[in-house]
């Protein structure tokens, strides 16, 4: 059962989606500067509890918050279902990870793509990190207002986005083409690479390889950082 620490996370969960709250949790002596996060609890009939400052730590692993909310294991989409249902989204804008694993990065991640207007994540079900305490923490309970895939294939399933009629464009330091020379107003899906960068069957799948341009003698960008450009870029293009 996944824990949320961060505040507007929890706020998040109790406001737009309570039926996934559990419990709330608060540290004995914390309760005044918790009085919002109660009231919520109470107006959507969630449980809470006041713990004493031994028993919090035991039950949620820190002695480092005042504040917990229990919340039910997050639910993918399903990957064939989430195709059927494209053709009703006005210009699909998605986006699709080969292989993200540092929970950190997917963290920030699932916040830009919330931010900037992202319909919905793609991952795949092997070599990559899952929505988790620590992604749902660090994504500041973005994870709650958008729709994640996971699917068997990557390749095999950006291959069905494009018999759909949207573009996928996977982002590589190495390519010749750069990121706003594109047109990227219809339907598209920005591919990124992991830590280890795209594979070769991801790249091969691509439409187009596209890249950011950067300093020649340090060129390399955190991936949640190349994808909030990208992403960005695209939400540029839209407005």
């Amino acid at each position: 059962m996944p824990l949320l620490f961060n505040r507007n996370a929890i706020s998040d969960v109790l406001a737009s989606h309570p039926e996934k709250a559990r419990r709330l949790l608060i540290r004995q002596g914390h309760e005044k500067i918790c009085e919002d996060l109660i009231e919520k609890a109470r107006k959507q009939g969630i449980q809470y509890r006041i713990l004493p400052a031994d028993a919090f730590t035991k039950k949620c692993g820190t002695s480092k918050s005042h504040v917990c909310l229990e919340r039910d294991d997050f639910i993918y989409t399903d990957q064939d279902d989430f195709l059927k249902k494209l053709d009703s989204v006005n210009t699909p804008f998605l986006s699709a990870f080969d292989g993200v694993q540092d929970p950190q990065n997917l963290g920030n991640i699932v916040r830009t793509s919330v931010c900037l207007g992202v319909d919905a994540m793609i991952i795949p079900k092997d070599r990559s990190c899952m929505i988790n305490e620590t992604v749902a923490n660090v994504s500041r309970g973005a994870v709650e207002f958008i729709e994640v895939v996971r699917v068997t294939n990557l390749a095999r399933y950006l291959d069905s986005l494009k018999k759909l009629g949207i573009f996928c464009y996977g982002l590589d330091e190495h390519a010749h083409t750069v990121l706003w020379e594109i047109d990227l107003k219809g339907p598209v899906c920005l591919v990124m690479g992991g830590e280890e960068g795209l594979r070769r069957l991801t790249k091969e799948t691509c439409d187009d390889l596209v890249r950011i341009p950067t300093n020649p003698s340090f060129s390399s960008l955190n991936v949640a950082t190349a994808y909030a450009l990208a992403s960005y870029e695209v939400m540029k293009c839209r407005y």
